[in-house]
């Protein structure tokens, strides 16, 4: 539209808003013209490269490490054992606030006894890799195997070994909760239904495994550790707890991360042993872990017991539930988060998105002889979903009613949010039962039936699954005080600095590793600034140039990241205001921002360009308004308060085939309904949505560590260990709704974990439902690997017979 004075004027030509718009993300180029930067790819002058001798055996004293062979091994430069440690260094301590607690520290390098096949026992750093490997064959460990805590059952046995010596039984915590009139509840039911469920261990598999650089500068005494990490700020906390440096003297620098999904946000023996030995030799050294390592030593996740009873009326309220929960966390607490993260998430999820008013439960952290356990995309969630997911399907077939009609009974229905859970969280908006609504439309669910029936007829096994959950997102400061977790992880932190040119680098406390964050910050910023997403550049993971933050997780960085970026933004964007209308002679009131212009609104001649403005802030201080500084830069933290977290929701659908003679499962169709409140980016959203069904589909039918009575992990390698290939996967339909949090900035709810929940519980469904005409077997077990199918089947000929 063109003024009077045959000016343009701005507010009609300015930009569509980018906040909600499909835009292609910024990043992809340099991934995929191999151009980014991992820990792998870093070379330093006079770099080492480090490997590290493990224990093979999962309990055991340490008699001895003998290094003599070792240290004179060609091209060796520098050995470190637990020993060199002692009275230098501590290992990893991460205690829970809660009074029952039970404390571990996990050494760099263990000292007097290993607690896991794969501890770390001496680091080794040569001139390359395969001089260090070849050293490491040669330190001689004496040791003198213990009995070993194979399982939870050998664990919580009477006469169970004590994995900690000063603990009185095996367990890190035990938790108790009691909500409503539970006895009340189970005398008065019609019916009850009792299930023992079990989900096998199991965790990521990035295509970038772990490792690091680490690089003392003696002369300044500054210690920078290049690592793969979601956590870079954190990292650098307990780093400097281990080994004693300051933290202004310890710098971290997470580059291009491939792939994290929970596993990477950890704190790791191994980056305080390489730290430690750069610090020895005065040079830098590299450690790449290598395949094997990662499964025998990484992070494993996934392992729960649950027991369950549940209560119904005859029209299909589930009106109580019971539950035991029990978590296999390994043999170390884990840093930040402590064995507690699972048992307590678990715990409090598991009534999910139903209106379920009594409810006990008992949860236990397991002490075992297995890889440490930590957090993986979804965070127990998974396990609770799949358990109360088993539970509606268990009562609609006991009643004779149908899946669908089981939860649409039992579901918080619109009128009822925010709703207060009976284990006290405050679901602040869903769209639990529309969502389950659209699925069934969008995801064909009729048509599903029809095919269905027709293969039934050929005598071909289909089934049906669905399922449905609440994901907890971008819990801040209230809910991880309940925890009782050491680190309260309750806001993340942006800067946003407009440059002399105009343009701009936002700097967080959040890190990217595939989330897409450089885009989706940018869109955020770049709307409050009236720029181009272009003109926006968006850093992260180097703690010398970050605002202290916690890091990606627990799907919290475009709520946390995302609002503490606008709000910084925001404050850049009223100082340009005020500085443009000191300039056009205008009340600030009457400005706005758009298209790379100041300008007054309804008078197209009145602009002044946004650069022109970040020139004259920085070099033609005159021209500011009085008592404005020269610095066009803001900070700004985000805790979304009250902090509970804001609730995402999601529903599933798929179809698969059986072979009942082999056990196999054939995924057929798969459609999600998803509502994260406000997107930022809807293709983001859909890629997350993607990557976390994939995860979970490979957690549902294939991924399992499995372990032998000695704690010796039997699937080292992807022979043994199953990964969902391009072929396993069919098309994922997506499909979205928006229900905007009334607790958060723009609305905005987290989901990057969303699409692992499901998958587990709506394949168990589906299966159980394909199996039908055979009888009732009911899958109580995940992943539904081929052998297990096999006994589902038999279950359910036998129950028929």
């Amino acid at each position: 539209m063109v003024g009077r004075r045959g000016k343009v004027d701005p507010a009609e030509t300015a930009q569509p808003k980018l906040l909600g718009a499909r835009v292609k993300r910024k990043e992809d180029p340099r991934f995929l013209m191999g151009r980014a930067r991992y820990v792998d790819d870093i070379e330093l002058p006079r770099m080492l490269h480090a490997a590290f001798v493990r224990s093979p055996v999962a309990h055991a004293e340490v008699v001895s490490v003998d290094i003599g062979a070792a240290v004179t091994s060609p091209g060796v430069r520098g050995i470190l054992t637990g020993a060199d440690l002692e009275g230098t260094a501590r290992g990893i301590i991460c205690d829970s606030t809660m009074d029952t607690w039970q404390s571990t520290e996990f050494p760099a390098l263990a000292t007097d006894r290993v607690r896991f096949a794969g501890q770390t026992v001496a680091v080794v750093a040569a001139d390359d890799r395969y001089r260090a490997e070849d050293a490491c064959e040669l330190v001689d460990v004496e040791y003198s195997e213990l009995p070993v805590v194979s399982s939870i059952p050998v664990a919580i046995g009477e006469d169970a070994p004590r994995l900690h010596e000063s603990w009185t039984d095996n367990l890190y915590i035990k938790r108790h909760f009691v909500g409503g009139e539970v006895d009340k509840a189970f005398a008065e039911a019609d019916g009850m239904v009792s299930l023992s469920l079990v989900n096998n261990r199991h965790s990521a598999i990035p295509l970038e495994t772990r490792g690091c650089i680490a690089d003392y500068d003696t002369g300044q005494g500054v210690l920078t550790l290049y690592t793969s990490t979601q956590i870079p700020h954190l990292v650098r906390t307990g780093l400097a707890d281990a080994i004693g440096l300051p933290e202004n003297r310890i710098r971290v620098i997470a580059p291009d991360v491939g792939g994290g999904f929970g596993i990477k946000g950890h704190l790791f023996p191994e980056e305080i042993a390489i730290s430690l030995l750069s610090m020895q030799v005065g040079r830098p050294v590299k450690w790449i872990e290598d395949r094997v390592e990662h499964m025998l030593a990484c992070i494993h996740a996934r392992e729960h017991h649950h027991e369950i009873e549940a209560a119904y009326t005859a029209d299909g309220e589930v009106t109580a539930l019971r539950a035991t929960v029990h978590v296999d966390c390994g043999a170390y607490s884990v840093y930040p988060w402590t064995s507690t993260m699972d048992t307590g998430m678990a715990l409090g999820i598991l009534p999910g998105p139903y209106r379920i008013r009594n409810y006990e439960c008992h949860a236990y952290s397991v002490a075992t002889n297995k890889c440490p356990h930590g957090p993986y995309r979804g965070v127990a969630r998974p396990a609770a979903a799949f358990s109360i997911e088993r539970v509606m399907d268990a009562v609609a077939a006991e009643l004779g009613m149908d899946r669908v009609e089981i939860r649409k009974r039992n579901l918080v229905q619109p009128d009822q949010f925010p709703y207060e859970s009976v284990t006290g969280l405050l679901y602040d908006s869903g769209s639990f039962t529309e969502s389950l609504d659209k699925l069934l439309v969008d995801g064909g669910h009729a048509e599903m039936v029809q095919v269905q029936k027709e293969a039934r007829e050929e005598g071909r096994y289909l089934g049906i699954g669905i399922a449905c959950y609440t994901e907890q997102s971008a819990h801040a400061t209230s809910e991880f005080v309940k925890r009782g977790v050491p680190i309260i992880f309750g806001y993340d932190t942006s800067t946003v600095r407009m440059d002399p040119s105009g343009q701009v680098v936002v700097q967080l406390s959040t890190h990217s590793h595939g989330q897409g964050h450089e885009t989706t910050f940018a869109q955020i910023v770049a709307d409050q600034l009236g720029l181009s997403l272009d003109d926006i550049r968006v850093q992260f993971g180097d703690t010398a140039q970050t605002p202290y933050g916690h890091g990606t997780f627990a799907s919290r960085s475009a709520v946390l990241g995302g609002g503490a970026s606008k709000l910084a933004a925001v404050q850049v964007r009223d100082k340009l205001i005020e500085f443009a209308a000191h300039v056009l002679e205008a009340s600030p009131e009457d400005l706005e921002l758009g298209g790379g212009q100041a300008f007054v609104k309804g008078v197209p001649g009145q602009t002044v360009a946004v650069r022109d403005l970040a020139r004259w802030a920085y070099h033609r201080p005159e021209k500011l308004p009085p008592g404005m500084t020269p610095v066009l830069e803001a900070v700004s933290s985000y805790d979304a308060e009250p902090g509970g977290g804001t609730f995402a929701n999601a529903a599933h659908l798929c179809l698969v085939e059986v072979d009942p003679e082999t056990g196999a499962v054939k995924l057929l169709r798969y459609h999600v309904v998803e509502d994260c409140g406000r997107m930022i980016n809807p293709l983001v959203v859909d890629g997350q949505v993607h990557g976390g069904v994939a995860q979970g589909i490979g957690g549902a039918l294939m991924e399992e560590f499995v372990y032998d009575e000695q704690c010796q992990l039997q699937s080292t390698t992807f022979l043994d260990y199953l990964l969902p290939g391009a072929t396993d996967i069919p098309h994922i339909g997506v499909s979205h709704l928006e229900t905007l949090s009334p607790f958060t900035i723009e609305g905005i709810k987290g989901m990057g974990e969303g699409g692992s929940i499901a998958p587990g519980p709506a394949l168990a469904s589906a299966v159980d439902d394909a199996l039908r005409p055979l009888g009732r077997p009911f899958v109580d077990e995940l992943p539904l690997t081929p052998a297990r199918v096999r006994r589902f089947v038999e279950r359910a000929r036998g129950e028929r017979a």
